[in-house]
């Protein structure tokens, strides 16, 4: 055997062996080592049967359940280029991406009667009697119909906390990895109520008699069953596609979800049966991951900082390390949760992370030092003594902390765009009394950036000249500099689709945000907590002369159906992108689910019994045909 041969063998083999303990829930690498051995696996031998293996399949006396429907990994790209040359200007779902199992569900007469793994793809382990712990999946559904619903069970940051701490008080051996822990409890015999602690997204809907012929569809059809959805969101342009990322970025960055990437599918049903599948993965989904590089290195020391939302998190100042090109010094070490649960400190060799730009992240210890984890007790910016949720430390002085306070008004800079205005110069600021909150920056003049250090005339004119400059901005970035928990840029985008007026989105519920499509309870909730608790900032923002500026407003939109939303279903005589064109045109939007909110269901079928029509019926929405809408638009 040759030297090639020997070091396929030997890929194939790592493949396998890290497969078998990723699966048991006691992974040996990351995922980015693991996808680097791939890879290269499928450079030298892309025909090799260790590349098709799908999932893995357990050693042990546990019940074997063939799947129908093959449950298939997913072909992965890194490259952006290759994901918009794979779309083909073709409309697509993006969804998250999450690190867990993968679980099928069957519903026998609406019934939940067999819960399933993936296993190798064409068989899963009966796991029926462990899954009935897990809250958020519906054990009845309302229509009594055969179906199969498949997913991922995955442990959020908090829940993993809470259920270490679980495992402790048992006696069992604490994970080291919420995303990989699901599948060690699944592959229980005993504490299977241990999966109580575990959540689950349902991504994909198969039935026989299925009357959709959209993607998108099948996510309203399994949130109206009560199933939480990995955040889909319908894509039509390169563009949509950009931005989605960029939002998943954020989630992945923010969250406390394991989350690795975004998954993408054709959203017209017919491609998928067009396309068909590989023995590995279906030719209409893809997934894209981040290309991530990992390193080890010294924790030199761990240091405590106040974030413009009073939490206090730790960073290691680490032995430098060259990373994707940078050299790497500090790593976040995420929360006081993963402190406590690695036990980390000085002298701790640890493995990292740093995928393109992602702020490098720490993974797991290699090499314990000496000692034991010592948190700080009181702020280390205003000395207030500090709160402990068992996830994260808080800092309550919410007014008078100046790393809180100095924090939102760099938020505010960032998020507007104002150019110069350096932390320093906002230290010098503050120190002077110039300034205290956002607004006050408004309030400045010339001569008062001139007592400011190192500030000379020219610098004064030109730093007044971009605070001015700020006050007239989209509202979306109004909203985005607030600095409010889970308030990113492309969610502020998503909710003034919706509602595009500040006033509207002041008067926002929970229920008004779930019900836009790409929200979860816990988002909307943080969100409409924040615009409470931002009121009066906004109020002295707008009356220091800030002017947030609505989509509505700068394009002067007018038209019969100006503030209407529509909802499209069925076959069409025209593409369905022309109607759509045509309803923007006259002032309207288009939405993917019917709600209270719709205006009128566009249909061509009076007699359609899908599940937008007759949620139309139920709500009492005009129902019109395309002829009926081309008549209103010449009304226009």
């Amino acid at each position: 055997m040759g030297d090639q041969e020997q070091k396929i063998e030997r890929l194939a083999a790592s493949i396998l062996e890290n497969k078998k303990a990723y699966y048991s829930g006691k992974p040996k690498i990351s995922d980015e080592e693991y996808d680097a051995i791939e890879e290269e696996l499928r450079r030298l031998a892309p025909g090799h049967p260790a590349l098709k293996l799908v999932g893995y399949e357990l050693q042990g006396k546990v019940k074997k359940v063939r799947h129908e429907v093959p449950m298939l990994s997913l072909a992965k790209t890194y490259d952006f280029n290759e994901l918009k040359a794979w779309r083909k200007n073709e409309a697509v779902v993006g969804m998250l991406k999450v690190d867990g199992n993968s679980l099928s569900l069957v519903y026998k007469k609406g019934v939940l009667s067999l819960g399933k793994t993936r296993g190798n793809g064409e068989e899963g382990e009966d796991v029926t009697e462990k899954i009935f712990w897990i809250s958020r999946i519906v054990k009845n559904l309302k229509a009594a119909d055969d179906l199969e619903i498949r997913g991922e069970i995955y442990c959020k940051e908090s829940q993993f906390v809470r259920l270490c701490d679980e495992m402790h008080q048992r006696g069992l051996d604490i994970p080291t990895n919420p995303r990989n822990i699901v599948a060690g409890i699944l592959g229980r015999k005993e504490h299977i109520d241990l999966l109580s602690f575990c959540d689950f997204f349902a991504f994909d809907l198969i039935k026989d008699d299925l009357t959709i012929t959209k993607e998108i569809e099948k996510f309203s059809l399994l949130e109206a069953m009560g199933f939480a959805t990995p955040l889909p969101k319908l894509l039509r342009t390169d563009d949509e596609l950009r931005l989605y990322l960029e939002f998943v970025r954020q989630k992945m960055e923010e969250d406390e979800i394991g989350i690795d990437g975004a998954v993408f599918s054709y959203d017209d049903l017919s491609s998928h049966k067009d396309l068909g599948s590989t023995s590995h993965h279906p030719r209409y989904k893809l997934s894209f991951k981040w290309q991530g590089q990992t390193a080890t290195s010294k924790i030199q020391a761990i240091l405590w900082s106040t974030s413009r939302l009073g939490i206090v998190t730790p960073v290691a100042k680490i032995t430098p390390v060259l990373l994707s090109g940078a050299e790497i010094s500090s790593v976040t070490l995420h929360n006081a949760a993963h402190v406590r649960l690695y036990n980390l400190k000085s002298g701790d060799e640890i493995e990292i992370v740093r995928s393109g730009e992602v702020i490098p992240k720490f993974l797991r210890v290699t090499k314990s030092g000496d000692g034991n984890v010592v948190l700080p007790r009181v702020c280390p910016s205003c000395d207030a003594a500090l709160l402990d949720d068992k996830v994260r430390l808080f800092c309550p002085n919410t007014d008078n902390c100046p790393a809180q306070g100095l924090g939102q008004i760099l938020n505010w800079v960032s998020c507007v765009g104002i150019d110069d205005l350096s932390e320093k110069r906002l230290q010098s600021m503050i120190a002077l009394g110039l300034v205290k909150s956002p607004e006050d920056l408004y309030k400045l003049s010339d001569q008062d950036l001139l007592r400011l250090p190192l500030t000379k005339e020219k610098m004064a004119l030109k730093l007044i000249s971009n605070i001015q400059g700020s006050r007239n901005l989209p509202l979306a970035r109004f909203l985005y500099g607030l600095g409010i928990k889970g308030g990113g840029l492309a969610t502020w985008e998503l909710v003034l689709s919706e509602y595009p007026e500040l006033e509207q989105v002041m008067s926002l519920s929970e229920n008004d945000l779930i019900k836009i499509k790409g929200f979860a309870e816990k988002s909307a909730g943080d969100l409409v907590t924040g615009l409470g608790e931002k009121k009066s900032l906004i109020e002295r923002l707008l009356a220091a002369g800030v002017v947030p500026v609505s989509k509505m407003n700068v394009g002067e939109q007018k038209g019969v159906f100006l503030g209407k939303t529509f909802v499209i279903t069925g076959a069409l005589s025209q593409p369905r992108s022309a109607i759509e064109a045509k309803i923007k045109a006259a002032g309207g939007k288009i939405s993917a689910a019917v709600t209270e909110k719709t205006s009128a269901l566009i249909t061509n079928d009076s007699e359609s019994g899908s599940t937008k029509a007759k949620k139309a019926l139920a709500l009492g929405i005009p129902i019109w045909s395309e002829g009926e809408l081309a008549e209103k638009i010449q009304q226009t």
